[in-house]
């Protein structure tokens, strides 16, 4: 009767360790195959820094009709309100 203690115990303690380690080998492959993903990937590669194209030069141009328009009309209501 002790023996089949023993034994159940046993195979118990080897089933749970044998769990543990597959799903630990098996979040390593995981970890592994994501790195090896990212390290590989054209998505993540690394890029030189090219030629920036030059800001275009600033014109100035004044207000445009529009927004001329708009200044007037906001002036003309702040006056009737004063």
């Amino acid at each position: 009767m002790d023996w089949q203690i023993i034994a159940i115990v046993l195979i118990a303690f080897v089933t749970i360790y044998s769990f543990v380690r597959s799903e630990k080998r098996q979040r390593v492959a995981a970890i592994s195959a994501q790195a090896r993903h990212f390290a590989t990937a054209p998505a993540y590669r690394h890029r030189a820094a090219g030629t920036v194209a030059p800001a275009p030069a600033y014109i100035p141009m004044g207000l445009s009709p529009a927004d001329r328009m708009f200044l007037q009309t906001i002036a003309k209501t702040a006056r009737r309100s004063d």
